[in-house]
């Protein structure tokens, strides 16, 4: 009785230590996120460093801001009460981070031609979660970050050699003029390639003035472009491993 207790014993510490499904996909990989330093963002690569020891180098797409450098920004990251597990737990954690200095308003994700070629080269995961979450975003803006960015980070997937996954975080309110709303993509009346032809080159003010025009029924900037980006992710991604992720609203909850 007490050998067979042992060998039970024994196979469960022997399960507990075999790799999940999961676990073996992010096994060995190169990972770029855009968005790191929100809050969705944080969570994310918390769940992947303490989840995941098999992954190789997390890519952190950041801008510099505020006169502080992309590294120092990536540093500020982990400044967060999110990560005081993983903290404690490892001290390696910072060798499987890289920051990448880019901004989602810049042409072409305003990657250098190094940068870009570098993750063409061994980005194998993608997670593009950068948006402007403001209602009251000016249209021009939105545009250029939340479906120029898009198309961006499509356009720089295509390019991958050794992609296996997209993730691109939407928002459960993307088509909320529908009274039910289906888990897949539709198509939407606005193109994407003319508004973000407007947002490039239509002054301000003409765009602020046409902006409601635009809208329709959607209520806000926000989920207009949101409804636009996923129709971007639609339209490319033809051949390319994506899925679109629709969280609801998210608290932030610090306690004290």
């Amino acid at each position: 009785m007490t050998k067979k207790m042992d060998e039970m014993e024994t196979k469960n510490i022997l399960d507990e230590k075999e790799e999940s499904n999961i676990q073996k996909f992010f096994d060995g990989s190169n990972i770029l996120i855009t968005g790191g330093t929100g809050f969705l963002g944080k969570i994310l690569i918390n769940k992947l460093l303490t989840s995941c020891p098999g992954i190789n180098i997390i890519y952190l797409l950041v801008r510099s801001k505020k006169n502080k450098s992309v590294d120092t920004r990536v540093d500020e990251i982990f400044d967060d009460p999110v990560f005081e597990i993983l903290k404690r737990s490892s001290t390696k954690y910072s060798f499987h981070i890289k920051g990448i200095a880019g901004d989602c308003l810049k042409p072409a994700l305003g990657l250098s031609i190094y940068d870009r070629k570098m993750l063409v080269e061994s980005v194998n995961i993608v997670f593009h979660m950068a948006a402007t979450v403001r209602f009251d975003e000016k249209l021009k803006t939105a545009i250029k970050i939340n479906v120029h960015g898009a198309y961006d980070i499509m356009t720089l997937c295509k390019e991958m050699k050794s992609l296996k996954s997209v993730v691109h975080v939407s928002t459960a309110y993307t088509h909320c003029p529908q009274k039910t709303i289906l888990e897949k993509l539709y198509p939407i009346q606005n193109d994407a390639k003319s508004l973000m032809l407007m947002a490039e080159c239509m002054p301000d003010k003409l765009l602020d003035h046409i902006t409601p025009i635009l809208l329709g029924k959607w209520p806000n900037t926000y989920t207009f472009t949101k409804a636009v980006a996923e129709d971007v992710i639609r339209t490319c991604s033809e051949q390319i491993p994506v899925g679109v992720f629709r969280p609801g609203i998210v608290f932030h909850f610090c306690l004290q």
